[in-house]
């Protein structure tokens, strides 16, 4: 199995037909042969549910400016 560095760029697949979506290069076997997977990016998730990440204003004008800190005693 290939394992890729961090810095390393994945390949994008975009399927469509009976399989929709975005996918990602896993593996490419000597044939020729790939694996695919689904992306699981910020980014691809969020297209795949029509949303897009929001900006500080909409984050604070929901959850207001500071988070209260989780208490862990």
């Amino acid at each position: 199995m290939k394992v890729m560095a961090a810095e390393e760029q994945l390949v994008h697949v975009t399927l469509s037909g009976d399989i929709n979506g975005e996918y990602v290069v896993k593996d490419e076997g000597p044939d020729g042969e790939i694996t695919l997977v689904p992306d699981t990016s910020a980014e691809a998730i969020l297209d795949r549910l029509g949303h897009t990440q929001a900006t500080l204003a909409e984050f604070e004008a929901e959850y207001g400016a500071v988070l209260p800190l989780a208490d862990t005693a």
